[in-house]
């Protein structure tokens, strides 16, 4: 994947405390950007330290908007998962001649069914879990997938421009 992740998970983070936390969207849109920093992490790291450097971006989310340990565990579960869902949702050819694929080299329906599945995971996981009424959880979901759609169209804009600024050096 990203081979110099540490400038997006910097840059992701400082965005989603200073610009992201900010936006509301009548009451429905709350992107969370940070996630895209989750599901771009190399695979080939070790799961411990994947979880930790989850744990900690999750923990500061969590410090700048004062909401207990929600994102610390709903990161923490993304990056849990991952590996997993990766294995579900993109081609085996593909996951056999790159074992840790770039996700500028994976293609619209792959790469929309892992990171678009996964971002729709945390979204939904974080609102269920803000919400802790089941009574909420049709409009939880319906946040979910309000957000996780902003959410990829952001990341597949940013795959979009990373690979035109490649190809055109």
């Amino acid at each position: 994947m990203n081979r110099s992740p540490w400038i997006l998970l910097i840059t992701v983070v400082l965005l989603q405390g200073g610009v992201f936390n900010r936006i509301h969207w009548m009451g429905l849109i709350n992107p969370m950007v940070y996630v895209m920093a989750l599901v771009w992490l190399p695979l080939g790291w070790n799961l411990a330290l994947q979880m930790l450097v989850a744990f900690g971006i999750g923990w500061w989310v969590d410090s700048s908007l004062q909401s207990g340990a929600i994102h610390a565990m709903v990161s923490t579960l993304v990056i849990y998962l991952r590996s997993y869902w990766i294995r579900l949702t993109v081609s085996p050819v593909t996951l056999q001649d790159h074992p840790d694929p770039d996700l500028r080299d994976l293609e619209f329906r792959s790469l929309l069914s892992y990171a678009g599945g996964l971002i729709f995971i945390h979204h939904a996981a974080l609102y269920l879990l803000e919400s802790l009424r089941l009574a909420h959880w049709g409009y939880a979901l319906l946040k979910a997938f309000a957000s996780s759609t902003l959410v990829f169209g952001l990341l597949w804009s940013i795959l979009q421009w990373t690979n035109q600024t490649k190809s055109a050096r």
